[in-house]
């Protein structure tokens, strides 16, 4: 072999390609098992972009494996959509775990005992004494109203959005107007501070699931911003809920994390 031959195989940049090639490959191998294939994803990714490294060095005559970098920039292509793909079946298989353990939930967030009967001598806010629409309500820091309250908002919620999906069957988009005042010294957001459910007739509440979920709504009090003292938000909420339990039922509202203070609002 002559010297000017070893110099030129000796010299050849062929790292980019190969490493291109490697990457590709494992990333398939992990592709074809969704529960890796954000691996698989990540590899493609890197593959492709050594591949193309690779092929500037190639054009640039620095190196000399054309092919093999070709190769692993093509097979970097297929692991990231495979990734993609695993991704995809892997995330929809825990979302439809979730939805499931949802459903299964719903029927275990059910409020003990049985629904005491109407008492208009029990405190006003109260389980037995629900206050009515337009009723103002306390709760530290705030002053709320829920002014009032569609029970079916499905078409109202649809035209919001292309991409909302109609309520699961049996269900009904229940949306009320509310509005909220800061009553505290710093600031508050009401969205954050603040938690909406419905207590659903057979004494199950709604409002924490997935499954309960609007999706998109007109004018969402979720949309408004922080707060200083006596300032005020308006806007709506959204609750998917079963048609069967819409009779009788109640929101919840209480501040957010605390779980004491429920005040308890009727739907008509």
């Amino acid at each position: 072999m002559s010297a000017d031959s070893n110099t030129s195989s000796t010299s050849a940049r062929n790292g980019f390609g190969v490493t291109a090639l490697v990457l590709a490959i494992v990333g398939v191998v992990f592709g074809l098992v969704p529960l890796t294939g954000f691996i698989a994803l990540i590899l493609g990714l890197l593959s492709v972009l050594f591949g193309l490294l690779g092929f500037g060095r190639v054009r640039k005559g620095l190196a000399t494996n054309k092919i093999m970098t070709l190769a692993g920039t093509g097979l970097g292509v297929v692991a990231v959509a495979l990734g993609i793909w695993g991704m995809t079946i892997f995330f929809g298989a825990v979302d439809e775990l979730d939805q499931k353990l949802d459903n299964l939930g719903g029927s275990a967030s059910t409020v003990t005992g049985e629904a005491p009967a109407p008492d208009a001598e029990a405190a006003p806010g109260s389980w037995e004494n629900p206050l009515h629409p337009g009723q103002a309500l306390t709760l530290p820091g705030w002053d709320i109203t829920i002014h009032s309250t569609t029970q079916d908002a499905t078409d109202a919620v649809l035209a919001e959005n292309q991409f909302n999906d109609p309520p699961a069957a049996g269900r009904q988009f229940v949306m009320a107007d509310v509005s909220a005042t800061y009553t505290g010294a710093d600031t508050g957001t009401p969205w954050i501070d603040l938690s909406f459910r419905i207590l659903g007739s057979s004494n199950n509440v709604f409002g924490s699931a997935s499954a309960d979920s609007c999706g998109v709504i007109p004018n969402a009090l979720s949309d408004t911003g922080e707060l200083y003292p006596r300032g005020t938000s308006r806007g709506n909420i959204c609750i998917s809920v079963p048609a069967e339990q819409l009779t009788g039922a109640n929101w919840i509202v209480e501040a957010s994390f605390s779980g004491e203070d429920e005040v308890f609002v009727s739907l008509e």
